[in-house]
């Protein structure tokens, strides 16, 4: 299945998750939605993630992720553009593919992926990149679940 490449914008990414940047003229721009979690996960969690390896041409996601506890949230730190896939959920939980979108971000754009949203993990379209990774976790280490695809989603990354 390919997927078609968009810009990322805040309408798109709307019912996935919450597109993370600072656009407006205001000093102090709240993103409210990047600690959304349940009780069950109460311990906040910080990361920082490097990747050394840009994607090129055609990406094959093979493996999707989602976490039931808390949203999930990438901030740039350093680096440029990333690759965003996302998808819904069929009713019984697993992966909708037929919702899969794929995102180009731009070098200033984070996302919060909202709880339960099927996502794989941002890939760099340029190296060396640094994200911030903000979640809460249960501490159980329950907090990620992973759905291996029976045939590979393709993007073509620009």
């Amino acid at each position: 299945m390919l997927i078609t490449v968009a810009p990322l914008t805040s309408e798109a990414f709307a019912p996935f998750g919450t597109v993370v940047t600072h656009g407006g003229g205001e000093a102090l721009m709240p993103y409210l939605d990047a600690f959304e979690h349940t009780l069950e996960a109460g311990h906040m969690s910080m990361a920082v993630l490097r990747v050394g390896t840009a994607v090129q041409g055609r990406v094959e996601v093979t493996r999707l992720e989602r976490h039931p506890y808390s949203a999930q949230t990438f901030i740039p730190l350093k680096g440029g553009r990333s690759l965003v896939v996302v998808c819904g959920n069929e009713a019984d939980g697993r992966p909708m593919l037929s919702s899969a979108r794929a995102f180009i971000a731009g070098s200033g754009q984070g996302v919060t992926y909202r709880r339960n949203v099927w996502h794989r993990s941002v890939k760099a379209l340029e190296a060396p990149s640094e994200y911030v990774v903000l979640m809460a976790q249960t501490g159980r280490g329950d907090d990620n679940v992973f759905y291996d695809l029976a045939q590979p989603l393709s993007v073509e990354a620009l």
